[in-house]
């Protein structure tokens, strides 16, 4: 049936059953009755609302930039490292999200791959946080709940996110909320429906999607590289009661299995995350990725179901040229080799938290300059740390252009608040209203300010501090 017939259909009968309702209530006293008509409209509400897209300006806005930034050779992945402590973890985790199939949200399976047109150049293995200072406080709620903030609540779209830009073509964690806001995914009070992924699935066109709640299953595909690329052919995003990497509800991402150890990009993962008590030796950290033994993954996850995607590549748009970008070596405890071609070769190899230029990607495989590659799923975003040392280096004083819209906080991490427009200098106001937005509550992209003070990767301005992962020395 033509989508425009279905969806009068819906229409039709909608209303059919809304009549219905109005006569149960008029006619009856019943409760039960009452409920069940009830329960007849809502469903075929639901029907109703995923027949067709919604697109809000929002969401568009959000792809278009994102393609400028990737097209311009900008790394829109997570480079700050988050910091965060057990307590503030539990305090955002105040919503169920990712236990159970929330509050009877279905796909029916009619969106075809459209969303393709919201991404941006394909740039290989991707991370997000959800905590990343130029999104943290964004709101992320269906209801207008301004306490429901992509840091609190946007772990299921930030981790789609990793998986369609991983797999598809670049785009934003806020940019999958937008989406899942648009087109009902986002509950009241409980998180990301489950019925997102599927719509996921089908609306950026992978070429395979699986679910299932077996683990050993997921294994199957999460084991399969059948390019010895070092990258694993599926992307699965998993869902996690408390445990080892919630205590409440979190969707996390598996991206590889090698030789029994689970890669995982947790998009709440800070600094020290896995050295709490009930956590400690279960899991290790490098850079970005948490490393997790099947085992260990089986009996202290928790898991409750597995979304599994097809890793597409970038669905034959392998190479991407001229995007230079910074990443570091984050090897487990072994050397990376560098090859002469995509799985060529072993012709060197690279230190852990090596500092390398990538100005390619082709496939898995990630090219350094002078013909040379080493595996992408090898490489973070930043450096990665030891309990000893936790900072960032290389950062200095002096003047700095925003490369992304970048709030301006009162400390130098993420946990400390992020400033209004108002407690910005006059300057900065000035300067934010030359790129569009006298009113934007940090730095909008474009703007040049002055670094007077460092910590880490944070840089102290007039305004406040900012992340210096998202400004360029000039």
């Amino acid at each position: 049936m033509h989508k425009s017939n279905k969806k009068l259909c819906a229409i039709l009968a909608f209303l059919l059953t809304l009549t219905a309702v109005i006569i149960t209530f008029v006619c009856t006293d019943d409760k039960e009755l009452q409920q069940q008509a009830l329960k007849g409209a809502t469903d075929v509400s639901q029907e109703l609302l995923h027949n067709e897209i919604n697109l809000s300006e929002e969401t568009v806005n959000s792809a278009e930039e994102t393609k400028e930034e990737v097209s311009e050779g900008q790394d829109i992945s997570t480079k700050e490292e988050i910091e965060s402590t057990e307590a503030e973890e539990k305090e955002l985790e105040l919503e169920p999200d990712a236990q159970v199939e929330q509050e009877n949200i279905s796909y029916d399976g009619t969106n075809t791959g459209n969303g393709q047109n919201l991404l941006g150049a394909y740039q290989g293995l991707t991370y997000y946080s959800q905590a990343d200072s130029r999104w943290a406080n964004v709101m992320y709620s269906s209801i207008g709940d301004r306490s429901q903030t992509m840091k609190s609540s946007a772990c299921g779209p930030t981790s789609a996110a990793m998986v369609v830009s991983s797999s598809k073509g670049s785009i934003l964690p806020t940019t999958m909320a937008s989406l899942a806001v648009d087109n009902g995914y986002r509950t009241a009070g409980n998180g990301t429906a489950w019925a997102y992924y599927s719509f996921v699935a089908d609306y950026f066109g992978f070429n395979e999607y699986h679910s299932t709640s077996n683990f050993n299953a997921m294994l199957n595909y999460l084991k399969t590289d059948n390019d010895h690329d070092g990258n694993a052919d599926y992307y699965i995003i998993a869902s996690c009661g408390s445990g080892l990497f919630t205590t409440g509800g979190h969707y996390i991402v598996l991206v590889a299995d090698n030789n029994g150890t689970i890669s995982v990009f947790d998009p709440y993962l800070y600094s020290g995350k896995f050295d709490i008590a009930s956590r400690r030796g279960k899991a290790s950290v490098s850079g970005n990725t948490v490393y997790v033994s099947e085992s260990n993954f089986s009996r202290y996850a928790n898991y409750k179901n597995f979304w599994i995607y097809s890793n597409d590549k970038g669905a034959g748009n392998n190479y991407v040229a001229g995007s230079s970008y910074t990443r570091y070596v984050a090897t487990e405890s072994k050397n990376l080799s560098i090859r002469n071609a995509p799985n060529g070769d072993i012709i060197g190899s690279l230190l852990k938290g090596t500092m390398v230029t990538v100005y390619g990607v082709d496939g898995g495989w990630s090219e350094i300059g002078g013909g040379r590659y080493v595996s992408t799923a090898y490489l973070s975003s930043i450096p990665p740390y030891t309990s000893s040392s936790k900072t960032i280096t290389g950062y200095r004083t002096g003047t700095y252009k925003i490369t992304s819209n970048l709030h301006v906080r009162t400390g130098a991490s993420t946990s400390y608040k992020a400033k209004t427009y108002k407690q910005l200098t006059a300057n900065a106001r000035t300067q934010n209203k030359r790129y569009g937005n006298y009113y934007y509550n940090g730095y909008k992209k474009g703007v040049v300010c002055t670094v007077t003070q460092v910590k880490g990767n944070w840089g102290k301005t007039a305004s406040g501090w900012i992340c210096l992962s998202y400004a360029r020395k000039q």
